[in-house]
Parts: C-alpha cells; sequence; structure tokens
C-alpha cells in the first residue's frame, strides 16, 4: 500500500553554485569565532563547532555526507595552529572541543546510513551516474 505524499512544502536548500562560497564563509566565521575569547570554555566551543557543521549540512544537502566532515577537520587544524604563530601551545581541551562538535553533527548522518544498509537499502553502483552524465 502505497502512502500519498507528505502535504508540507519541499525544502531544497542553496543551489550547488553557492556551495564553495557559502562554504567559505561557515568555515571563516567558525574560524574567526574560535580565535576569540567568547569560545575559550569548552561548551562554547564544542556548540560552536557543532553549530557549524550543522549549519553546513542544512544549508548543503546535496553535498557528500564525508566532506562536511573533512572541511571541519581542516578548520579544527587551522584553529588549533593559528595561535601557534604567535607562540601559544596547542591545547588539548580546545581541540577535544572541536572534533566532539563536528561529531555531535556527524554522527547522527552516518548513523542513519547505517541503519539504512543494515535494513537492506543500498543501491547500486550507478547511483550517481546522473551526476556523471551531466558533467
Amino acid at each position: 500500500m502505497a502512502y500519498p505524499a507528505a502535504p508540507f512544502p519541499r525544502i531544497t536548500g542553496l543551489p550547488r553554485r553557492f556551495y564553495a562560497p557559502v562554504g567559505v564563509i561557515v568555515g571563516a566565521t567558525v574560524l574567526g569565532l574560535s580565535l576569540t575569547p567568547l569560545t575559550d570554555a569548552f561548551v562554547a566551543r564544542l556548540l560552536l563547532f557543532y553549530a557549524g557543521t550543522a549549519l553546513a549540512y542544512g544549508l548543503m544537502p546535496f553535498v557528500r555526507r564525508g566532506d562536511v566532515p573533512l572541511v571541519a577537520a581542516w578548520v579544527v587544524l587551522l584553529s588549533e595552529l593559528s595561535p601557534c604563530i604567535v607562540g601559544q601551545l596547542i591545547s588539548p581541551v580546545k581541540v577535544t572541543a572541536d572534533v566532539l562538535g563536528v561529531l555531535m553533527a556527524a554522527g547522527p548522518i552516518y548513523l542513519a546510513r547505517l541503519r539504512q544498509v543494515m535494513q537492506g537499502d543500498t543501491r547500486p553502483s550507478a547511483r550517481r551516474a546522473s551526476e556523471l552524465g551531466s558533467r
């Protein structure tokens, strides 16, 4: 029995041509805020990286799920290495907060995919064939 479509409006996210500039803006904003004294506390830093990662996933729904945490890892690296230029040491507490924030946002996406695979929802290898033809 097929169920009727939900009467909710379709939310599509940003057009793909805006993904790179939006990604740069989100990454630069998170990096800039991570270098301010506002995010010295563990929870503030964790929430900053969680919000930045979740925002990236929300604004760019057609990006592969692994690309957002990969870019977030670079932002974490830059946020920890930037203070080294002026002689500060890398803080293990800040690194932990950064990584946990990214994992808290990305984890449920990977968990949802794991559930799909466990339920047998696997697609053929040519599932991105439509993307290959549009290049």
